[in-house]
């Protein structure tokens, strides 16, 4: 009896029902979109919505999430360092693996941009402080995204765990970047979309694994 329930809490923590299911179904959407050749397609149409936001909402996302800023992993870092020391080498593997993770999957892949491919002035593209002619290549998978879905779940794991409202707006930061690598016309959908659920399996995962280095000095809950 004890056994199971250890089984189902262990699981709970690492895979809610909604979040399993939310995962489910964007693996669904993404062969839909892989299968029927959408990719582009859908890629247009959400880049032309981009004036429902200032240009600066979306610049403000890009911004955040750039990896090579280091912003997000530093602030992840800090919060763990300060109220959850325990899941610090956690933390600090996570990020480990998803510089590695990303940055070898986009020389791997070797996808092209989106400028690369759509004839010139057909799409919204700005940019600001990314090197265009070095990242030409390295659509798949979207850095910004990846960095903003491995920034959230590990919100939601070491610190909304119970706080249903605070996961879902954290899941919206995730969607918000994604949607701004689309709008501000750097990625595909499926980058994007590949992004977030890479970034949900690396903390998962990351999280998964027994690291206690590090003792916690309360007992308090998240």
């Amino acid at each position: 009896m004890k056994n199971n329930v250890l089984i189902t809490t262990l699981t709970q923590r690492l895979l809610p029902a909604y979040s399993g299911v939310a995962f489910v179904l964007s693996v669904v959407i993404g062969l839909t979109i892989w299968f029927t050749g959408s990719n582009h397609g859908l890629f247009l149409a959400i880049n032309q919505q981009h004036a429902l936001m200032p240009t600066q909402f979306w610049l403000a996302f890009n911004l955040l999430s750039y990896s090579k800023f280091f912003i997000l992993p530093t602030l992840l870092i800090v919060l763990t360092f300060v109220w959850r020391r325990d899941k610090l080498a956690n933390v600090i593997l996570l990020i480990i693996v998803y510089y590695a993770v990303f940055a070898g999957l986009k020389h791997l892949i070797g996808e092209a941009r989106p400028y690369m491919v759509l004839p010139e002035g057909s799409f919204f593209w700005i940019n600001l402080y990314e090197n265009a002619v070095k990242s030409a290549y390295l659509s798949f998978p979207s850095g910004h995204t990846g960095n903003m879905a491995v920034f959230a779940f590990s919100m939601n794991m070491l610190f909304f765990s119970n706080k249903k409202g605070l996961q879902f707006l954290m899941l919206a930061l995730v969607v918000a970047t994604a949607l701004a690598r689309i709008c501000t016309g750097w990625h595909w959908p499926l980058d994007v979309l590949a992004s977030s659920l890479i970034g949900y399996l690396l903390v998962k995962i990351c999280f998964a694994i027994n690291l206690k280095y590090f003792k916690r000095k309360n007992n308090a809950r998240y």
